[in-house]
């Protein structure tokens, strides 16, 4: 305590003396070389736009809708389908307007995210009853997959402006498409595929992120966000194209992304008077 003490008071003793010197430079009429440049406050307020990339997380439900049920009944099916989870790298775009109000930021932001290999879900074995249906494509020993292909997302912002720092939350109605799989397995890992569809699901995200303003115009950040997709009914096709049968599709997607984005219209970067 005695050594921590000691320098304490040797430290405020330099920078005392320092101060003093300055001081009494000044007074000589001493001026410093250069001028003093004063950071400019960051202003999150204008229209922008950006890039960024991440890793997805998705469950896909697919299950078969009875024939002589209406497809647009929603949640009318059998229980028969299959569950596939697909994760996977993605790329997406951003633009977006705010406007600061002291310190809080408000805008609107559309985007688009595409998963990056062309990759199918797990493959499940089809879970299915011999019997129930007309034309069972969804037959026990069958393998089965779906995936996210691409989500379309428009929305709003809410934000803290703390100096270069931005914590936010984000939330708005999102569309995403969505491919299904079912195929014959086959000796060497080769399989055949039976039929397949392709939905798109409307439904909601809601998530939050932090963005810095890194440089005049740039701001990087890292986000979160949940989905949630509605039920929505397609007619799944053979591989000569053919109608087989009517499928329910149903998802939800998490994903992380990191973010860049520009501003238009940059101010010059210039010292404070």
């Amino acid at each position: 305590m005695y050594k921590l003490s000691k320098l304490a008071a040797g430290s405020a003793i330099l920078a005392t003396a320092a101060l003093g010197s300055a001081g009494i430079a000044l007074a000589d009429g001493y001026q410093p070389k250069g001028k003093v440049v004063y950071e400019r406050p960051s202003d999150w307020s204008g229209v922008y736009f950006g890039v960024g990339s991440g890793y997805q997380w998705s469950t896909v439900d697919v299950d078969h809708v009875p024939s002589g049920v209406n497809p647009g009944a929603g949640s009318a099916n059998t229980g028969i389908g299959i569950s596939s989870d697909h994760s996977d790298g993605f790329v997406s775009a951003h633009l977006g307007v705010q406007h600061q109000f002291g310190s809080v930021v408000l805008g609107i932001e559309g985007g688009w995210m595409s998963s990056i290999r062309d990759k199918d879900g797990s493959h499940e074995v089809c879970d299915s009853v011999v019997g129930v249906l007309a034309n069972p494509q969804l037959a026990p020993g069958n393998f089965c997959s779906a995936r996210l292909n691409d989500v379309l997302t428009i929305g709003g912002r809410a934000g803290w402006a703390a100096g270069h720092w931005m914590p936010y939350v984000t939330g708005g109605y999102a569309n995403a498409g969505f491919d299904f799989e079912d195929r014959i397995p086959a000796a060497g890992g080769a399989s055949a595929l039976v039929e397949q569809a392709h939905a798109r699901l409307g439904g909601w995200y809601i998530g939050g992120g932090v963005e810095w303003n890194v440089s005049p115009g740039w701001t990087a950040g890292i986000e979160y966000r949940h989905y949630d997709f509605g039920d929505n009914t397609v007619i799944a096709h053979g591989p000569a194209g053919g109608a087989l049968e009517t499928v329910q599709f149903d998802a939800t997607t998490d994903t992380i992304s990191a973010r860049l984005s520009w501003k238009f219209g940059r101010p010059d970067v210039r010292p404070l008077k």
